[in-house]
């Protein structure tokens, strides 16, 4: 994943900040530009506390530049001594100002702070419903894959069958996995990005990771990066701190971590609209080809749902599994329309 040095992206927000801060000091914006401003500022929380910044440098400099000029005014008003006084008064009495010119220095920074407030309330009024979290649902229909590209420019990739609630805020980013599995590809951003499965808690530590939620556990496996596994709700405790190249899967009742012996290859095969599985249970296996078929695999007992098996097959090919079972001498196999019906003997 590719990520951009925080320093080269300051500078460059930081400019595109003091662009924009002139454009709206030097008048009003055209339709064109004031679409293309809000769209930078929705860009990134960054965007608008580079903006917020400038205007606050820019209230600092004006203050200031004030100060000074009364300063120098006072100066200027202090009554000429002769040059032979040997004595300087403690408490000059001052020239009096003409009242034009008092009031053009009150009216001034009035109007300035007016219109100060003004651009500040506009700018709220704005993006208020933005600040706040967004909820998304994107779901994956049966025997579809789907790409998304999330609002924080994470990308995601849903398998079938599968449904994400997302949650893209201004402070955190939140995404729950309500079943299914997904891969996540995180963008680079100063907010947390929290992946919820149940009552597990995953937390991103810049990678690329993908989820599964299956029937007894979650599988995690890491493609690159780092990731954190938590248990959600009130009294949070850390599972596992999960490097690249590390899959696991937690049981749902014990929350207990078992380590997997499974290439990153394989894991991610879903993509390719590939079922593969090393020393799996049955049920999790029939559970991945349901999802991209109509002729269901359905297991009558708990024997055969328990049976663990390995092997690689494509996903639509519900007949390929069909003949792999009646292969394995453990089952008994009948189709009947559009389901598979799996007994052990």
């Amino acid at each position: 994943m590719n990520r951009q040095e925080p320093a080269a992206m300051d500078d460059e927000v930081a400019e595109q900040a003091a662009h924009w801060f002139l454009c709206n000091r030097e008048g009003d914006l055209s339709a064109a530009q004031r679409i293309e401003f809000m769209a930078w500022m929705k860009r990134s929380p960054e965007h608008i506390r580079a903006y917020l910044h400038v205007l606050h440098v820019h209230r600092q400099v004006g203050a200031v530049m004030v100060a000074y000029g009364q300063e120098q005014g006072d100066r200027a008003a202090l009554p000429e001594l002769p040059a032979t006084a040997k004595v300087v008064p403690l408490f000059a009495v001052p020239v009096p100002v003409p009242r034009a010119v008092v009031a053009s220095r009150s009216r001034r920074p009035l109007w300035r702070r007016v219109a100060a407030v003004a651009c500040c309330l506009l700018l709220v009024a704005g993006l208020v419903p933005w600040l706040m979290p967004r909820e998304q649902m994107l779901i994956a229909g049966h025997g579809q894959l789907r790409e998304v590209v999330l609002a924080d420019r994470t990308q995601v990739r849903l398998n079938a069958d599968s449904r994400l609630r997302v949650n893209i805020g201004w402070f955190s980013r939140r995404v729950e996995l309500l079943s299914g599995e997904a891969t996540f590809d995180i963008a680079a951003d100063r907010r947390p990005f929290e992946v919820q499965v149940g009552d597990l808690q995953i937390r991103d530590i810049g990678t690329v990771f993908d989820v599964s939620r299956r029937l007894q556990s979650t599988r995690i496996g890491v493609v690159s990066g780092e990731v954190e596994v938590w248990t959600a709700g009130s009294g949070q405790r850390r599972l596992a701190q999960l490097p690249a190249g590390k899959v696991v899967q937690v049981d749902h009742r014990s929350h207990a971590v078992q380590p997997l012996e499974i290439p990153m290859s394989m894991l991610l095969d879903w993509q390719q609209r590939r079922v593969s599985f090393r020393d799996e249970r049955l049920d999790e296996v029939a559970a991945a080809f349901n999802r991209h078929n109509q002729v269901q695999v359905r297991l009558t007992d708990d024997a055969a749902r328990a049976a663990r098996l390995s092997g690689s097959l494509e996903a639509h090919r519900v007949a390929a599994l069909q003949a792999f079972l009646q292969r394995d001498a453990r089952f008994v196999i009948r189709r009947e329309a559009d389901t598979v019906w799996v007994s052990s003997r």
